[in-house]
């Protein structure tokens, strides 16, 4: 045996002696420890050698009705789930922790997991060895490889049968010697389909030369010139320091409570939030995160058609999480989370600032009112914590907020930033002109497409026990001088079939999760409503292959029943047919009714990119609310202190 695996085998066997330490809630994200006992394991059952990658390796959540049964102090059982890739095959694994044993293996078959950053750093090296690749490059004038970065593109499904069973990207490369921003410097019209298991190109296709964009690209101090004066400098202070506590991964705010934990597809899932309302702590949502992203592009050129990236599937938008810059990413009254991760080949790498805690008060009001007959004003003014992370998904970075409020709602906005994916075009943009998109630069197109974020929404509004209610706002007919108005209707959806919907400005509804159990001091059964932002549904035809693969985009919204492991599009997207996730389970057409269910909402907004997106987009920010209706029975920041108070 070779002092290599002599060593691992080793080092695998310390990890297994080792006692791991105890996690303090079932929910809390896997520690280092805590990793190192899954990846030892795993070595130690033979199923990790030169060819294994990590493509996933996180908690593996208890049985949601444990979870809500267990308190303080008492014990509980912890286990990892790994997607692992060995060769060509594609396994599953559940790792007991506190056991240390391998409590299931198993390979699935037809399916491609989530790409690898290790397939990522091999991609030039595999072009490189590809004599017509070359030969594309030489023929632009591009000679000096290194200087050349190429993007591992997901390569989406479209039917064609000789590349079923093959691990695809599709890559197209950047000119980086002369820019920072090489994104900017596209090599047009050559996308090379590459087999990464086979570690060959698979198809090469060169439409022609257009010329690379030499305009200036870069958004460094040193090449923008001159910069606008500063402004008076804002100071953030709290001198008795936030207002909030942190205990591990639990947070204490106000009357708000809930706990925290990055996961490397999902991002942060945010869990187990309450709120204190006279003494007693509510539960509001057991489980809230975001399932799956989907960025479709709307240029049919052979190397654009397949541009429709599943970032939570297709590469992991928790393994995406970027480090927070202190003072701009977030303000200087900032708490920062580090975390724990497993690189592809399973080595362990610590995050520092993967997320970011702060309180905002910046203006905004809780509540005011003059009264005229007396001349009096009472006004509140409004405080929020903010939960901040960002992904960054090649050219674009995500900017998504947790915002949890003082009167009891839940806010989730999303900030697209960062880069638009742009098009070499051979014509200059005074005299040319294009279909898909719009000239924003010289000889630079930015390329129409649409941006999706699918949420699943656990909510446990007062117990997991709930239904889910329509409130239609119905125009009605009377006679005399006031001829026309609406009134409320509501209704409780009985199935999913019922409850697959989009917003609809001229039958418009309200959409709530109510508890049928629990009665507010009115008689009315309490209840959240999900409150939709500015929404945008897809465009595709439904025979499409992007949008069969991303079916959960044909609906804001969905309702399901509870069930643990689920995500919009299907645990394996990449390289899917289509139609697994939310269109497969609804199949069934289960009941919805006075059982736990969860939500499944989608943000969705076109973009048309226009020229002040370029080089840096302005942070574009879309958002929804889940907000009480009837949970309370008054207002729930009618004791707020006055001004001077606080």
């Amino acid at each position: 045996m070779k002092m290599v695996a002599i060593v691992a085998l080793l080092i695998s066997f310390l990890a297994l002696t080792e006692s791991v330490p105890a996690a303090a809630h079932p929910l809390d994200p896997l520690s280092r420890e805590e990793l190192e006992t899954a990846v030892a394991v795993l070595k130690a059952a033979g199923h990790v050698d030169r060819d294994t990658r990590f493509v996933f390796l996180s908690l593996r959540e208890p049985d949601k009705s444990a979870v809500l049964d267990w308190k303080p102090g008492q014990p509980f059982q912890r286990e990892a789930f790994a997607i692992i890739k060995q060769g060509r095959g594609t396994f599953e694994a559940t790792i007991g922790l506190s056991g240390k044993q391998l409590k299931s293996w198993r390979r699935m078959k037809g399916v491609q997991p989530a790409l690898l950053s290790d397939e990522a750093a091999q991609l030039k090296d595999i072009l490189a060895a590809d004599p017509g690749w070359r030969a594309a490059m030489r023929k632009r004038g591009l000679r000096q490889f290194d200087r050349i970065e190429c993007m591992p593109f997901s390569a989406g499904y479209f039917g064609v049968a000789a590349e079923k069973g093959r691990r695809l990207v599709r890559a197209q490369c950047y000119d980086a010697g002369s820019a920072l921003n090489y994104w900017g410097r596209p090599i047009e019209g050559v996308v090379a389909t590459v087999d990464l298991d086979r570690r060959r190109v698979f198809k090469l296709v060169d439409t022609g030369i257009v010329p690379v964009p030499a305009g200036p690209v870069d958004y460094d101090p040193k090449t923008i010139g001159a910069q606008r004066p500063p402004l008076n400098p804002i100071v953030v202070q709290q001198p008795r320091g936030p207002a909030f506590t942190v205990r591990g991964s639990a947070v204490d705010w106000d009357k708000w409570h809930f706990h925290l934990r990055m996961d490397p597809r999902l991002g942060m899932v945010v869990a187990m939030v309450t709120f204190d309302d006279g003494g007693r702590s509510r539960p509001i949502m057991y489980e809230g995160h975001l399932s799956e992203v989907f960025v479709p592009y709307m240029d049919p050129a052979p190397a654009w058609y397949f541009k429709s990236y599943m970032d939570a599937g297709e590469y992991g938008v928790g393994k995406l999480a970027s480090s927070l810059v202190a003072g701009s990413d977030c303000p200087a009254n900032s708490y920062y989370f580090d975390d724990w991760i497993v690189d592809d080949r399973g080595t362990l790498l610590n995050r520092p600032r993967i997320a970011c805690l702060f309180e905002r008060s910046d203006g905004e009001i809780a509540w005011r009112h003059w009264e005229a007959v007396r001349d009096q004003a009472e006004s509140r003014p409004a405080r929020v914590l903010v939960l901040r992370w960002i992904a960054t998904a090649g050219n674009y970075d995500y900017v998504f907020d947790w915002s949890f409020q003082q009167d009891g709602t839940i806010g989730m906005a999303v900030g697209a930033t960062g880069i638009d994916q742009v098009k070499a075009a051979a014509k200059n943009s005074a005299t040319g002109t294009e279909e898909y998109g719009t000239f924003i630069a010289d000889n630079l197109v930015g390329v129409n497409h649409d941006h999706f974020f699918c949420f699943r929404l656990d909510l446990d509004v007062d117990g997991p026990v709930n239904s889910f209610e329509t409130v239609r706002l119905k125009r009605i007919r009377r006679n005399g001088p006031r001829r026309s108005l609406w009134v409320a209707q509501p209704k409780i959806i009985k199935v999913e079939s019922q409850a697959k919907l989009n917003e609809d400005m001229h039958n418009p509804a309200l959409w709530r999760v109510v508890n049928p159990h629990v009665k507010n001091a009115f008689g009315d059964p309490v209840s959240y409503q999900l409150v939709p932002g500015h929404n945008s549904g897809d465009l595709l035809d439904p025979d499409d292959y992007p949008r069969r693969r991303a079916a959960f985009a044909d609906y804001q919204l969905w309702v399901t029943p509870y069930s643990p492991d689920q995500d919009a599009a299907g645990v394996y997207p990449n390289q899917g047919e289509g139609g697994a996730g939310l269109p497969a389970w609804t199949k069934q057409n289960r009941c919805i009714q006075n059982t736990d269910i969860v939500l499944w909402y989608t943000i969705g907004f076109h973009h048309v990119p226009v020229a002040e997106d370029w080089p840096v987009l302005p942070v574009m920010w879309h958002q929804f609310h889940l907000r009480p209706n009837g949970f309370f029975s008054r207002s729930p920041i009618i004791d707020l202190p006055a001004p001077g108070q606080q």
